[in-house]
């Protein structure tokens, strides 16, 4: 993501004095990876914009935090703004927005297995596995694109087979893949065919009013346990914006339920959303405040079953949720070069641990 509080931070002194405290204090505990054997959960943190400070930290089931560790393996920066994270198989794809390339490793020893470079104007945002050697790649770009792209590593290749316009204007986001349709979080949210990704081929999603869907930017598409698309969304009224959650039947590809969320906070570039492992309980976020859906009686929610208290003026950046349905929250602070911090929650609210990660950390993936 383009954090554009972030760019203001030009200070090469501060920075360097940042990676310095960071070689100074870490190094000796984290010389080398020793925990990657029962990886829990892998953060991925942004970096400072420009930088190529992106990063990757480790949680284990113990416990045990690792830091950095694509560059303390590998030997060299991961790139510049990672985004998200995709697991293939036995490999782990990593894009770089700013880098405009995805970094692909190994899922357990983190070593890189080839750094796929793609030479369009883009900003490579989120990996989704079409089956076989391809991969749809979105892209934050006014007028974007949808890349497909070729993961048949080792060979001499094109690896971007073509791209696929979503549209003018519309930028693209998270993805889900329900049977054999792919939903794109977008300005305009779409699907398409798998048999069709073109874009004759693409259809918005609409409400049944006949209006188009407008993803919060960076919040997951889901699916529940009947298989339907849940989409947190929302609507410029006036100079105000106001914040929806929406249940999309996937057969029609209409909004079959419009949950008003006016009463609650949504930030476009901050809320998130995410469904329990069982495929029962939405939840998404307005700042610092958890709330849940429930997928078969869904109510307005009134009160949140996360709210922690405290006034240190750090947002949250992510809200995500574990398969043991635990909440995690990435917290960071626009305006400083401090360590995001990650905080995880029972569904009674009540704190479980908390850890360091990267520079702005944006993304987590679960093993």
């Amino acid at each position: 993501m383009y954090h554009a509080m972030s760019r203001k931070i030009k200070s090469t002194a501060i920075i360097s004095a940042f990676f310095c405290a960071i070689s100074c204090t870490e190094k000796a505990e984290f010389d080398s990876p020793e925990n990657l054997e029962d990886i829990r959960a892998v953060v991925v943190s942004e970096g400072q914009f420009g930088y190529g400070t992106s990063s990757l930290t480790s949680l284990s089931y113990k416990g045990d935090v690792e830091q950095d560790l694509f560059r303390r393996i590998n030997n060299r920066p991961m790139g510049d703004v990672a985004q998200s994270m995709t697991r293939i198989g036995d490999l782990l794809y990593v894009p770089q927005n700013n880098s405009k390339k995805i970094e692909v490793m190994d899922c357990r020893t983190f070593e890189s297995v080839e750094t796929m470079r793609i030479n369009e104007d883009v900003i490579p945002m989120y990996v989704c596995h079409l089956g076989g050697d391809s991969i749809a790649v979105t892209d934050q770009k006014q007028n974007s694109r949808l890349i497909i792209m070729d993961i048949n590593h080792g060979q001499e290749r094109d690896v971007v087979r073509r791209t696929v316009s979503l549209g003018g204007g519309n930028r693209s986001f998270q993805m889900n893949l329900a049977g054999e349709k792919l939903f794109v979080g977008a300005d305009k949210m779409c699907v398409f065919d798998l048999s069709d990704l073109t874009n004759k081929g693409m259809r918005y999603i609409r409400t049944q009013s006949g209006e188009t869907i407008q993803t919060v930017d960076f919040s997951k598409i889901v699916s529940d346990k009947n298989g339907m698309i849940w989409a947190l969304a929302y609507k410029y009224i006036g100079l105000n914006t106001n914040g929806y959650l929406y249940c999309i039947d996937p057969a029609t590809e209409t909004a079959v339920m419009e949950i008003d969320l006016a009463s609650i906070s949504i930030n476009t570039w901050t809320s998130s959303l995410d469904i329990s492992a069982d495929g029962k309980t939405v939840y998404f976020n307005s700042h610092r405040r958890v709330y849940s859906v429930d997928t078969d009686n869904p109510q307005i929610p009134t009160q949140p079953v996360i709210s922690p208290v405290r006034s240190d003026g750090r947002t949250v950046y992510n809200m995500c949720v574990s398969g043991e349905n635990t909440i995690f929250l990435c917290e960071v602070l626009y305006g400083s070069l401090s360590r995001s911090r990650i905080y995880e929650y029972d569904l009674s609210g009540n704190e479980l641990r908390e850890f360091r990660a990267g520079l702005f950390s944006h993304f987590i993936y679960f093993y």
